[in-house]
């Protein structure tokens, strides 16, 4: 069975959680970016279909209003017509003619005011929508300005945690090493786990007497239950 000094391992398990975490900072920084954009885009949105809602309500007002003052017009005639009624018949028909007239335009009036007090709201509603488009496309400006900032300093981070890894790889023997890559390829930083207590670190699996043993005596071991290169942490290393 090869053997192994915990610290090596340890080293290693750190290096690949650094490298991982490295890993996920950068590629965190366009999806925090992306996520900016898709709120700034989507408050342009809500503010373009408020101010169409707007335009149209007001198309609409001004259509009621143009036909109100049509309305009251006619009204106006039936009104001379009613004052030159001849007859009492004809007198009663404009009566009513205007009275019907005057009922409906009541009715137009209602909907206008109504529509007049539904702009007002609407125009609340658009100042605070670009007060909240200022806001999301100031974010995202003050997000990318963050990524791209942290992203050399990260890039230049990773670049020596990398190197700092291989150098610790090469001192691997090369019995494991080819278990060892395998593993990594496949779980990451996960292919590594710290013994805690008479446990594995990664699965919590209880380990045999035996194989603390082993660990005990700088030998290669590998958790039966997930495959992860176990090591003993640094207060537990034989004197």
């Amino acid at each position: 069975m090869t053997e192994i000094a915990a610290e090596i391992l340890r080293e290693l398990h750190r290096f690949h959680r650094q490298q991982s975490d490295l890993k996920y900072r950068l590629e965190s920084g366009p999806r925090q970016v992306a996520a900016s954009q898709k709120a700034a885009k989507l408050a342009e949105q809500h503010l373009g279909e408020l101010q169409d809602t707007w335009k149209k309500m007001r198309l609409q007002s001004e259509e009621q209003q143009s036909q109100l003052r049509y309305r009251e017009s006619e009204v106006q005639k039936l009104q001379e017509k009613l004052n030159g009624a001849k007859t009492n018949t004809e007198f009663g028909v404009f009566k009513n003619q205007i009275a019907a007239a005057k009922q409906a335009n009541a009715v137009l009036e209602d909907e206008i005011l109504e529509k007049l007090e539904r702009l007002d709201q609407l125009q609340g509603q658009i100042q605070a929508a670009e007060a909240l488009v200022v806001q999301r496309q100031q974010e995202l400006a003050d997000t990318r300005e963050r990524v791209e900032q942290k992203r050399p300093l990260l890039e230049r981070e990773l670049t020596r945690v990398a190197e700092g890894l291989r150098e610790m790889e090469r001192t691997l023997p090369a019995d494991f090493k080819s278990d060892y890559q395998r593993l990594v390829r496949a779980h990451g930083p996960d292919s590594l786990a710290p013994v805690e207590g008479e446990t594995c670190g990664n699965c919590n699996t209880l380990l045999s007497p035996q194989v603390m043993n082993l660990l005990f005596l700088s030998r290669a071991v590998f958790c039966k239950s997930c495959g992860s290169v176990l090591y003993l942490p640094e207060d537990r290393l034989p004197s």
